[in-house]
């Protein structure tokens, strides 16, 4: 085998094992949140608070929890609220909500955005609120709550 076969052999080789490699420590990393995403859908389920479920994630505020969005049987939409430790599963309907879209535009107006991170949904002190997470032009962290009801934002932790 000449030198450059053996230079391509190892750069593809090396290649193939960083891929490997980052795609096993994605899935490793998101197993956490995997699995207490589930218990929750799981939770949900038995208790029959929604007929279809439309969106689960991760919220963190005072202590953490998983959202879970969907339909009643009914058809209204509402957000289940199962914390992960200790805790009462708390409810919100969604029905006169304010959207995730509407949210971002309320907590970025007049504000230079680079980029919006996330728009999630979580029960804080006020009840129900988007959490619209975004970097400014100077590459600052932004966190602002806005209640679903009212459509102002609450609280605002800005250029982190």
């Amino acid at each position: 085998m000449t030198v450059k076969k053996w230079v391509t052999f190892i750069v593809g080789f090396l290649s193939f094992f960083a891929v490997a490699l980052m795609i096993l420590i994605i899935v490793a990393g998101n197993k956490p949140y995997s699995e207490v995403e589930q218990r929750a859908i799981d939770q949900v389920e038995r208790a029959n608070y929604l007929a279809s479920i439309e969106q689960v994630y991760v919220y963190a505020h005072k202590t953490e929890m998983v959202t879970v969005i969907g339909r009643d049987a009914a058809g209204v939409l509402k957000a289940v609220f199962v914390p992960t430790d200790e805790g009462e599963v708390q409810f919100a309907s969604l029905e006169r909500a304010i959207s995730p879209k509407e949210a971002r535009e309320i907590a970025t107006e007049g504000m230079e955005v680079k980029d919006i991170l996330h728009t999630k949904l979580g029960m804080d002190d006020d009840g129900a609120v988007w959490e619209v997470t975004f970097l400014n032009e100077d590459g600052g962290l932004n966190y602002v709550y806005i209640p679903v009801e009212s459509g102002t934002w609450s609280r605002r932790i800005l250029n982190l």
